[in-house]
């Protein structure tokens, strides 16, 4: 389906939905998710530290792997988890080694620092990293590694090409969505493993980009899968600031959701269109978005919410979220925000030319006289104001980086989106909704902070 066509789709979807009273339509989501919804299993979800949910859900994933793992991150560098990492590498060498087999590893990456972004653009194919470059990246020797065949790739395209997506795939039986980087950010992250259907349309996704189409090599049906869901639910936890949900395999609907980069010059705030929305001569330009999966989602969760919408984001800038939000309010939807009042500032600066407390004290302003509530709590400023002691470092949060909305308490969207206008003009994205009361409910219990009711 082209996007003029997915466009039309969508505009004629939004007026039903005006007319009906604004109701969650499943077919509006079949539609233009372009039939990657389905019935799949949760198996844990994690809160905690980028560090400490590595180490308690996907390295020990990783470990169980038989025959194939696939790690794609948007940041990668030198860290604890990066260590976690290598060992986990290790692991599954000396295990194929030992049993005279080989494991394939897929390490896929976008960034490793501003200066190699600026500089040193990929092609659209991807850089790839032959074994004697490893090191650079922080990796094991090859020979360290002799039972593994593995690739690495990275893909960045200029100027404004990010691709922040989050996932890991074991054995093609279990993925894991986190929000997390490979990086050492003592950041508050959040990570889903599910298994089911859900885990083939995450595996044609990553094809399709990462491998350029080509087909993946066969595997056999692995015979692990109850051993890396079993290693998954009994998840240790470091201390009280990470916790772990285990659901009983019971199915649920949920949609894999992806959003393509966005190739662009300039960042939204200096398009045209956007600076001509700011002049009094032009008040009829409304505020647009590009048609993806991902953001047609978010968008109609929010345009339909009835009674609650909790929301955790790094940042909040994307002019087409607040708009959305104020229209909840109006509606009487009681709204919840968390986010920063610090967090990657320049960079809001130059991709949406304002920054989060300042978009907040506008969506204040204006829902004052609305009929439902808003409460906006900066995460840095309360919880993340603890540093933690020095042994604790690691696994003590002192920013906000989850990507969570939650509509009415029964549906919950995860993946690597933020509310600010990167994720949603430019950097390639990916979201899971998981229609799930249950995973709600789970999410809300490793929640330490209060504030979500």
């Amino acid at each position: 389906m082209d996007q003029s066509s997915t466009r039309q789709l969508i505009n004629g979807r939004t007026r039903d939905s005006l007319e009906d009273g604004r109701s969650f339509d499943l077919d509006h989501i079949k539609d233009i998710s372009v039939g990657l919804r389905s019935t799949s299993s949760p198996i844990s979800l994690a809160t905690g530290t980028g560090f400490s949910i590595y180490q308690n859900s996907i390295i020990p994933a990783m470990k169980a792997a038989q025959q194939e793992v696939i790690l794609v991150t948007c940041f990668w560098a030198d860290s604890a988890t990066l260590s976690a990492i290598n060992d986990a590498l290790r692991h599954l060498s000396e295990k194929a080694t030992a049993s005279s087999s080989t494991i394939s590893v897929r390490i896929c990456f976008s960034s490793s620092s501003l200066p190699r972004n600026l500089l040193l653009p990929t092609p659209k194919r991807g850089q790839n990293y032959p074994p004697p470059t490893w090191d650079k990246l922080g990796l094991p020797q090859p020979d360290e590694l002799a039972g593994l065949n593995m690739t690495i790739t990275r893909k960045f395209f200029w100027p404004f090409g990010i691709i922040h997506s989050k996932y890991v795939i074991v054995d093609r039986e279990i993925a894991i969505f986190p929000s997390c980087n490979v990086s050492w950010e003592r950041w508050f992250e959040v990570a889903i493993s599910l298994q089911g259907p859900v885990v083939g349309h995450l595996l044609a996704f990553h094809t399709e980009f990462w491998d350029n189409g080509n087909p993946l090599a066969p595997i056999h049906p692995s015979e692990a899968r109850n051993e890396i869901s079993s290693l998954i639910a009994q998840i240790p936890v470091v201390d009280g600031l990470a916790e772990t949900a285990v659901f009983d395999h019971a199915r649920h609907s949920m949609t894999l959701l992806p959003s393509p980069h966005m190739s662009t010059l300039l960042p939204n705030h200096l398009q045209p269109a956007s600076i001509l929305g700011h002049l009094p001569c032009f008040p009829g330009i409304s505020h647009t978005f590009p048609s993806t999966p991902l953001l047609n989602t978010t968008h109609h969760l929010l345009f339909t919410a009835k009674s609650s919408i909790v929301m955790l984001t790094p940042n909040l800038t994307e002019p087409v979220v607040i708009e959305d939000l104020i229209q909840a309010l109006e509606r009487g939807v009681d709204v919840h925000i968390w986010t920063n009042r610090k967090l990657m500032t320049m960079e809001q600066i130059v991709t949406a030319g304002t920054t989060t407390p300042r978009c907040l004290r506008i969506l204040a302003k204006r829902s004052k006289a609305l009929r439902g509530s808003l409460q906006t709590v900066f995460f840095d400023d309360g919880p993340g104001a603890w540093e933690g002691g020095e042994n604790a470092k690691d696994i003590t949060p002192i920013k906000l980086h989850s990507k969570v909305t939650i509509i009415d308490g029964e549906k919950i969207l995860l993946g690597s989106c933020n509310m600010d206008a990167a994720s949603w003009k430019t950097s390639q994205e990916l979201g899971i909704l998981v229609e799930s009361r249950e995973v709600v409910e789970e999410f809300k219990r490793t929640w330490k902070y209060g504030g979500l009711e």
